[in-house]
């Protein structure tokens, strides 16, 4: 029977070219989008569940992954991509209605779905990745810097607490090659090799199959 996968961030070149690749090699694919602004890139694709997302929301996400059980059963992996973050007003001027947007959509969002999807992956032997991908542009402004330093952290919180049973990594994004940096995540999907479990994956060049690449134990 093909995986079930659940991967976020299909707002992002990467989760859009994640979904694609996933969907191409039999997967069937269960996309938690955030209303029509989100495209999957894969409409009318039979192996695609797209699934209403409010990212705000803890009964929505907790929605979410029991529609995907029922539907399939089961889930047998999970790509958690860090949100894109819409532009905003410099920090200075911001209201508090921004900052509480980026902790719900960015912050609050992850650590619900991480919660809710870990005892259906302990019961599968699954797999979880969180993904860090390639950002465009200057430097973060400081929400965007929250936003990422929340998700780095509780990402490797959540590696070191994880079941046994449950493949948990992480997977940083430091080249603009999409096409190659979600090729590496499916391999290192795939292969699990032991070196990656509760660690990151640093993916800098596209040129070389493994040149510019490189395991640590934190995302800084």
């Amino acid at each position: 029977m093909n995986e079930v996968v659940l991967v976020t961030g299909s707002e992002t070149l990467t989760g859009r070219k994640l979904i694609e690749k996933l969907l191409a090699r039999g997967s069937r694919v269960v996309a938690p989008v955030a209303g029509r602004e989100t495209d999957t890139g894969a409409g009318g694709t039979p192996d695609l569940t797209v699934l209403t997302w409010n990212r705000a929301s803890w009964f929505s996400t907790k929605a979410v992954v029991r529609e995907a059980i029922r539907v399939h059963q089961r889930l047998d992996a999970a790509w958690l991509l860090h949100p894109a973050t819409a532009a905003r007003v410099p920090f200075a001027e911001a209201a508090t209605g921004d900052i509480e947007s980026v902790l719900e959509h960015s912050v609050k969002s992850t650590v619900a779905m991480v919660r809710e999807l870990t005892p259906h992956l302990s019961d599968s032997g699954g797999f979880l990745g969180m993904v860090l991908p390639h950002r465009s542009g200057g430097p973060p402004d400081p929400l965007d810097a929250l936003a990422k330093g929340a998700f780095a952290e509780f990402a490797g919180a959540v590696f070191r607490e994880s079941p046994p049973s449950v493949f948990a990594c992480g997977f940083i994004g430091h080249s603009p090659d999409a096409d190659g940096f979600t090729d590496h995540l499916l391999r290192l999907q795939g292969e699990r090799p032991e070196k990656l479990r509760s660690r990151w994956f640093r993916y800098t060049e596209g040129r070389r199959p493994f040149g510019g690449t490189g395991f640590a134990d934190s995302a800084g």
